[in-house]
């Protein structure tokens, strides 16, 4: 058993020297500008041992200089010109974490700055919510005040369209506040989730709330599990998810217990023993499916990882990697439906077929109303299965 890498989302501190930047000319419009902050970044990182902990200290601190749209195109530049670096949900956080600084009261209105694309699997909004309450414990009056926020705080409104995908995300960082705000009581976390997010979503909420203590990143997130009477370790964790009884709470605290297995899910050996011992059938199908995602997630450098770690999946649930990895490529950026598709395909035959055929089967939950993503994505596809994919919605169910 691994715990969580440092590449594979722990975030150390780092303290970085701004001068590089500092020197930079003002930003400008159009693209030659935000090349140069991204090659400035590269090139500052370039001689750091962890290039993601730096990048995540000297981009953030571009805002208020750049606006959030021109900071994501910083990211997309640095993704491109360091190969390594691919999974930048945690920088995406920090973004967020600094917009939010500026004026808290705003936290609602800070959530459609998100990127379109969903570049880094929409960090930007975990960073959003969780920053405007990490430092708050708030009284039963005051979150009871607050409701109507957490309530709208993910849903459509004039202007922002989110799409099911950008949704769930949201209500997932829902579930990471919560415990914030409730200074870790957990069965109390939980039942927030009841009471803000509509049913499709709370699955997500209710993942986000054992996400935060079995995932902590920051010296805020550790010292948040301190409070806990009784805390998951990587030998309790078991027996502390037993306490919940609740087989849907059971499941969601079992499949975020995943980091004290990292290596083992990433190739994919130790899958089949992590989701042993769900409390039924459907919350086993769930594990999977999670787990799935995850391989997609830490292997986005390079789809071979997932394909190896795909093999690796009991034969029953093999299918499902290869489906569920690719969405996750693609949840990851929405503009990058190329490298989805060519991880499909390396399932091979049938499998293939119905891996890219779930892709397009989901794509009103991952797209929305986004058409020119959603075309962009079906162009891509063989050619059989652009048509269908190019048809009008008329399904209104999530998926």
């Amino acid at each position: 058993m691994n715990t969580l890498s440092r590449s594979e989302w722990v975030c150390g501190g780092v303290a970085l020297a701004m001068l590089a930047f500092l020197g930079m000319q003002s930003f400008g419009a159009g693209p030659t500008s935000t090349i140069q902050y991204a090659k400035a970044a590269v090139t500052q990182c370039a001689s750091e041992s962890d290039h993601a902990a730096c990048y995540e200290s000297v981009i953030p601190a571009l805002y208020p200089k750049l606006s959030v749209a021109q900071l994501f195109e910083v990211v997309r530049e640095v993704r491109r010109e360091d190969t390594s670096y691919q999974f930048c949900h945690v920088l995406a956080h920090k973004i967020g974490e600094r917009v939010v600084a500026e004026d808290p009261s705003k936290w609602v209105d800070a959530i459609p700055l998100n990127p379109a694309d969903g570049i880094c699997s929409n960090g930007f909004v975990h960073g959003v919510v969780g920053g405007r309450f990490r430092a708050e414990v708030l009284s039963t009056s005051s979150i009871t005040q607050l409701l109507p926020d957490f309530k709208r705080a993910c849903e459509p409104r004039t202007g922002y369209a989110p799409s099911d995908l950008d949704r769930s995300i949201c209500y997932h960082g829902m579930g990471h506040l919560f415990d914030f705000i409730t200074n870790a009581d957990i069965p109390v976390a939980l039942g927030l989730c009841t009471k803000t997010t509509p049913e499709d979503y709370r699955r997500m909420c209710i993942e986000g709330v054992f996400m935060q203590i079995n995932q902590p990143l920051e010296p805020d997130d550790f010292e948040l599990i301190k409070q806990m009477a009784v805390k998951p370790t990587e030998d309790t964790v078991r027996s502390y998810c037993a306490t919940f009884k609740d087989p849907l709470y059971v499941g969601a605290c079992l499949r975020e217990s995943w980091p004290y297995f990292t290596a083992g899910i990433k190739n994919g050996t130790e899958v089949a023993e992590f989701c042993s011992g769900q409390p039924d059938a459907l919350r086993t199908t769930n594990c999977y499916e999670s787990m799935s995602s995850i391989v997609g997630r830490m292997t986005l450098s390079d789809i071979h990882q997932a394909d190896a770690a795909c093999k690796n999946f009991p034969a029953k649930w093999r299918q499902m990697c290869y489906n569920y990895s690719a969405e996750a490529v693609l949840e990851e950026d929405r503009n990058d439906a190329s490298k989805a598709i060519a991880l499909c395909g390396l399932a091979g035959g049938d499998m293939t077929t119905q891996c890219q055929q779930l892709l397009v089967d989901h794509s009103r939950f991952l797209f929305g109303q986004n058409t020119a993503q959603r075309d962009a994505f079906c162009a891509a596809l063989p050619q059989d299965l652009r048509a269908a994919c190019m048809r009008p919605y008329t399904n209104p169910t999530n998926s």
